[in-house]
C-alpha cells in the first residue's frame, strides 16, 4: 500500500503537468453528483484517458475514481504496482469474478466512483464500438447513476502502443447528465436501455466535444463552465459556509485547468478569486486584511469590465459586510452590490437574496426581509444540495420573524 501511494504521488506530479498542457476544454463539471456513487461511461481512444478521468473527477468531486482494468495489467509485479497505484480493479472481461464483484460493491460502499469504458478497449475508429453490459449491469447493482463521457484527443497526447507522451496535443471532454433506467423494467431491459441511452448521450456529447474544440474560448462555453466550477466550490461549503484546506486544493486545481480557456480574466477569474476569499476566510482576523485588499483589487478589475457580474457583484457584497467602511466596506456598500447580483443572477440562485435579507434583518427592515425570505424558501433546489439548506434557512428565519411579530403584539 505505501509503495501504490509514493508510485501515485511521483507520478501524479507529472501527470498533472501534462493535463494543464494538453487539457484544453473541460465541459458539464456540474453533472458529477456531488455526494454518492455514480459510474463514468467514457469512450475510450487512450490510456491518457485515465489520468483525465481520475484527476479531473477526482478533483472535482473529492473522491477517488476506480477502473476496471484487464486482467493482463496484474501479471508482473511493475505493472501490478503501477496498475493499482492509479485505481485498478483485475477484471476479467468474459466473466467478472466475485472478487471483482466485491471490489465494485466496496467501491458503491463507500460512495467512491467506478469508471468502466463500454467499448471494453480502446478504439482506434471514429465511430463507438458495440457496447459491453458491464457497466450498466454494475450501475445497477449499486443503484448508482450513469454519467456519459465524451472525450477527444487523448490519442494524440499517447497513442495506443506508445509508452511516452507526445509533446503536442489536445484533450477535449464533456460530462453529460446522469442517466437511470426506466422505473419498473426487468433487469436485462433496463441493462440494455442504459446502454442505449448512454451510446446516444455519448455519440451528442462527441459532437459538443468538437464544436468546444473548434471554439474552446467562445463566450458561451467559458460562462458554462464557470457555472460549473461554482457549483462543485458551492456543493464542497460546510453548513457554516467555510472550505477545508483539502477541498480547497483539489478545486485550485479543477480552476487551474479551466483557467486557460479565458482569453482574458472573467467568469473562470472570478471563481478563483471566490477560492482564494474563502482561503484568507480560514486566517485569523489581523491577518486577513492585506490579502482581502488584494482581493477587493482583483474583483475591481472584473467589474470595471462587467459591473452587472453577478457572482463578481456578490463576492463584493461579502467582502464589504466583512471589511470596515474605512477600508471600503459597510453594509450600505454590500447592499448596493447583493441588490446588483439579484437583479443580474440567474432566478434559482438565491445567495444574494439570502444576503440581503440578512442586512435587512439587521437594520430591522422586517417587511423587506420576510419578502425576500419568502422568495429563497420557495426557490427550487436540488435534494441534499447547498441550495436546500438556504431554503430550510430561510424557513426557519420566517418562523422566528413570525414568532418575535406574535410575540411583540402579545401585551398581557
Amino acid at each position: 500500500m505505501r509503495s501504490e501511494v509514493i508510485v501515485r504521488l511521483l507520478s501524479g506530479a507529472i501527470v498533472r503537468r501534462r493535463l494543464r498542457r494538453h487539457l484544453y476544454t473541460i465541459d458539464g463539471l456540474h453533472h458529477l453528483p456531488a455526494q454518492g456513487s455514480f459510474v463514468l461511461a467514457p469512450n475510450h481512444r487512450s490510456y491518457f484517458d485515465h489520468f483525465v478521468m481520475e484527476l479531473v473527477v477526482g478533483a472535482a468531486v473529492g473522491r477517488p475514481v476506480w477502473f476496471l482494468t484487464k486482467q493482463e495489467s496484474f501479471t508482473s509485479y511493475v505493472s501490478r504496482l503501477w496498475t493499482r497505484a492509479w485505481y485498478g480493479i483485475p477484471v476479467d472481461r468474459d466473466r467478472p469474478t466475485p472478487e471483482t464483484l466485491r471490489a465494485v460493491q466496496r467501491v458503491f460502499a463507500s460512495s467512491e466512483v467506478l469508471c468502466v469504458y463500454p467499448e471494453g478497449t480502446r478504439n482506434a475508429g471514429d465511430t463507438l464500438l458495440p457496447f459491453k453490459a458491464g457497466a450498466f449491469r454494475f450501475a445497477l447493482s449499486g443503484d448508482a447513476p450513469v454519467i456519459p463521457v465524451a472525450m477527444i484527443g487523448g490519442e494524440t497526447v499517447l497513442p495506443k502502443g506508445r509508452r511516452t507522451f507526445r509533446p503536442e496535443g489536445r484533450v477535449h471532454v464533456v460530462f453529460g447528465q446522469p442517466l437511470a433506467p426506466s422505473a419498473k423494467t426487468g433487469k436485462q431491459a433496463a441493462t440494455q436501455e442504459l446502454a442505449t441511452l448512454t451510446e446516444t448521450a455519448i455519440n451528442e456529447l462527441l459532437n459538443v466535444a468538437e464544436c468546444n474544440a473548434r471554439e474552446p474560448r467562445r463566450p458561451a462555453l467559458v460562462s458554462r463552465v464557470a457555472q460549473g466550477l461554482d457549483h462543485l466550490i458551492t456543493e464542497a461549503l460546510s453548513a457554516d459556509g467555510r472550505l477545508d484546506r483539502a477541498d480547497q486544493h483539489r478545486l485550485e486545481f479543477v480552476a487551474s485547468l479551466l483557467g486557460r480557456m479565458e482569453a482574458r480574466p472573467h467568469h473562470i477569474e472570478v471563481q478563483r478569486i471566490r477560492l482564494r476569499a474563502l482561503a484568507v476566510a480560514r486566517l485569523p482576523r489581523l491577518l486577513q486584511v492585506f490579502p482581502a485588499l488584494s482581493i477587493r483589487r482583483r474583483l475591481n478589475r472584473i467589474l470595471i469590465a462587467d459591473p452587472e457580474h453577478p457572482v463578481a457583484n456578490y463576492l463584493l457584497a461579502r467582502w464589504c459586510l466583512a471589511m470596515p467602511v474605512a477600508l471600503g466596506g459597510g453594509r450600505d456598500r454590500a447592499e448596493a452590490a447583493f441588490e446588483t447580483s439579484v437583479r443580474t443572477a440567474e432566478p434559482s440562485d438565491t445567495r444574494a437574496l439570502a444576503g440581503l435579507a440578512e442586512i435587512q434583518r439587521a437594520d430591522g427592515r422586517i417587511g423587506a426581509a420576510r419578502a425576500n425570505l419568502a422568495h429563497v424558501a420557495a426557490a427550487p433546489f436540488r435534494p441534499g444540495s447547498r441550495e436546500e439548506m438556504r431554503a430550510a434557512r430561510a424557513r426557519d428565519d420566517l418562523l422566528a420573524l413570525d414568532a418575535r411579530a406574535q410575540g411583540a403584539s402579545f401585551k398581557p
